[in-house]
């Protein structure tokens, strides 16, 4: 049975996909739950006219997203004060909630699955790269910088 998506399904595709699905899925999930509509020309036609609104809001999230991404690459490096032992360890961990923190008191609005730290949770003292991916197509890097407490 065609159906026509109408919001992402993983393993399926994205909104606006013509895709063949067994009927029995499509008749008892996909289109009682509003994720889909059968594809026949009366849909097909209309849908066409929402797919030029749907590329258009899809490239507007793509460009917040850079100028987001613009925002945390003129920080360029955070830093994070910390309490630390013998041989520059860290008491417990800097994690993304910390980071996220230190990102708003500068005044920037991040959410905490947008960052991702390459090689785990933060323990020592010193400068480490940490990524901010606020769409699957943008990415940056950026430096923070932890320091020991007095």
């Amino acid at each position: 049975m065609q159906i026509i998506l109408l919001s992402k399904i993983y393993k399926l595709g994205d909104p606006g996909k013509i895709i063949n699905v067994k009927s029995g899925y499509a008749r008892n999930f996909l289109i009682p739950q509003g994720k889909a509509i059968l594809a026949n020309k009366k849909n097909i036609e209309s849908f066409e006219a929402q797919r030029i609104a749907l590329e258009q809001e899809k490239i507007s999230r793509i460009l917040t997203a850079q100028s987001r991404a613009e925002k945390i690459k003129k920080i360029n490096a955070i830093t994070i004060v910390s309490k630390v032992g013998k041989e520059g360890k860290i008491f417990g961990s800097v994690g993304i909630r910390n980071i996220v923190k230190a990102i708003m008191l500068l005044g920037l609005k991040i959410n905490k699955k947008e960052i991702r730290l390459p090689n785990g949770l933060l323990r020592k003292i010193g400068e480490h790269k940490v990524i901010f991916q606020p769409h699957k197509k943008v990415c940056v890097e950026f430096i923070v910088n932890i320091i020991p407490k007095n």
